[in-house]
């Protein structure tokens, strides 16, 4: 299965100008978050030949403007799309979704999305004096499992021991997405990646909110399992 990088902003300079969030195409037609600048998500499909009439499903990590911003540009006369998101979401988004039309799935713990792709359902936390609701995208591959990741707000090896929870026979080998490190102190993103490496990850595609120096620590700490992408970049699993 292929997971293509429609757009990601992870530098200081793009959270400024709001170009910034995340957005992944798995296989043809699942979508994942919509990024927070709509012309450069939209730019980017058409970049990148994606056809938007194939995508069937769109999963919104969390209800923050970098992560859904073009998905009002998607809904319109698109009553053939189903939007799966978390319960915890603010209403006004939820019923801006509904609006267009658009069949909507308030996600329980790992709906299934299509054979082999689930959601983890809604996962809480605690961030900045306010609740997120955030869920990730799990794809199983074998005996493998890759997380994809909006933000990972409830801490990634929480995100990671939820998945283990309900995949009991699986390994989680493989994360993509924003870890949500930048602003954490030297020490404890040392002790998050060395727990990362303790529970057997082989592939790290850290993007979006991870920072840029945690970002090094990773690369430096995973080596050749540390992987750089950027917006076009196809993963392959």
């Amino acid at each position: 299965m292929r997971i293509k990088i429609i757009a990601v902003g992870s530098t200081g300079w793009q959270r400024f100008i709001r170009r910034w969030g995340v957005s992944f195409l798995i296989g043809e037609d699942v979508l994942f978050d919509t990024f927070g600048d709509p012309g450069v998500f939209l730019g980017n499909m058409r970049k990148f030949n994606i056809e938007p009439a194939k995508i069937k499903h769109i999963v919104i990590s969390h209800d923050d403007w970098d992560h859904i911003s073009g998905l009002w540009y998607l809904l319109p006369n698109r009553k053939d799309i189903t939007v799966y998101i978390c319960p915890g979401f603010q209403q006004e988004i939820k019923d801006r979704i509904t609006s267009f039309g658009a069949r909507v799935i308030e996600v329980e713990p790992f709906t299934e999305i299509k054979e082999n792709i689930f959601s983890s359902g809604q996962i809480e936390a605690s961030c900045a004096e306010r609740v997120i609701f955030e869920q990730v995208l799990v794809i199983k591959f074998l005996k493998s499992l890759t997380v994809i990741t909006g933000c990972a707000h409830p801490g990634i090896i929480n995100v990671i021991n939820v998945v283990k929870g309900y995949f009991l026979k699986e390994h989680v080998s493989s994360i993509l997405g924003g870890l949500h490190l930048k602003d954490n102190p030297r020490e404890a993103n040392l002790d998050i990646i060395e727990k990362l490496k303790r529970v057997g990850i082989r592939k790290i595609v850290p993007m979006h909110c991870t920072g840029k120096h945690a970002t090094k620590m990773i690369r430096e700490r995973f080596g050749y399992d540390f992987v750089l992408a950027r917006e076009g970049d196809s993963i392959e699993l």
